[in-house]
């Protein structure tokens, strides 16, 4: 049935939970079927992956990594190379500097994007240290920190809202760069950027949707791809306080436009 719906017009994705498979092996064998799909078919590969806390549980990105190279020349329907996405992750908040080193030599050329999930990680895991002082740990991927200190850079996204996994929130991205100021504890300028990029060219990295410009805001000879969010007079008020009226434009086309309005009660007129 898989491999019927993968060759469905459109169709240029693949997604798997090896999590919860019941054994490792088979978490592995998950693995080995969905990359070798992906393959045979051009498509991009999504994993929910090592979505834990535990210490003794191997993290199953390395089997991610080693299929990589496996299918190294595998590439996407329009020749471009076909991308993997590796969201939660929340199991590698507990490898240690050397362990983070090897993760980020490992990974190197591999078009490989770490995609933390912060509404969905810090509702779901450390509920075991609810008795704790200081209850359940923060765990969700730590954005700035991996870029600035492993060169590793991350997206950020926001998971299935108003389910089991994730009850709670709003489906704007930009919430997530606000949240991220308290969550890493960092307003600063060089973070607040990291924190703009996760959620925006970073997420369109992981999506592998073709060229992708360097620059937060576009410029003359870039693709008219953009939202003017109006009100904010700058990228840091932006991140911390993300205005509600919004123009997005695709293609050089206004394709979604949002606006509020503001009124007060006059008091003195019944007076």
């Amino acid at each position: 049935m898989l491999q019927e719906a993968l060759k469905r017009e459109g169709i240029n994705v693949i997604g798997s939970a090896p999590y919860v498979e019941a054994t490792m092996e088979q978490a592995r064998r998950n693995i080995s079927l969905v990359m070798a799909a992906a393959y045979e078919n051009g498509a991009h590969v999504d994993f929910h992956l090592d979505y834990n806390l535990d210490a003794s549980s191997e993290p199953l990105i390395y089997e991610v990594i080693s299929q990589a190279r496996r299918w190294n020349e595998w590439t996407y329907a329009n020749g471009e190379r076909g991308r993997i996405t590796v969201g939660h992750a929340t199991r590698l908040q507990l490898l240690s500097q050397a362990e983070w080193q090897k993760l980020t030599a490992a990974m190197k050329d591999l078009p490989i994007t770490l995609v933390g999930l912060p509404q969905s990680d810090l509702y779901m895991q450390g509920r075991g240290d609810h008795e704790m002082p200081l209850g359940a740990p923060r765990s969700t991927l730590r954005v700035p920190y991996l870029l600035n200190k492993y060169g590793i850079e991350v997206a950020m996204s926001v998971n299935n809202v108003q389910n089991a996994f994730t009850p709670q929130g709003s489906l704007d991205p930009l919430t997530l760069c606000c949240l991220g100021v308290a969550l890493f504890q960092t307003a600063a300028p060089a973070d607040i950027e990291v924190l703009a990029r996760s959620v925006t060219l970073t997420s369109k990295l992981a999506l592998g949707v073709g060229a992708i410009q360097s620059r937060l805001f576009p410029v003359s000879g870039d693709a008219a791809d953009f939202v003017i969010l109006h009100g904010a007079h700058s990228l840091q008020s932006a991140v911390l306080h993300p205005p509600f009226d919004r123009t997005t434009i695709r293609a050089g086309v206004v394709v979604a436009r949002r606006r509020s309005s503001t009124w007060l009660l006059d008091d003195r007129e019944g007076a």
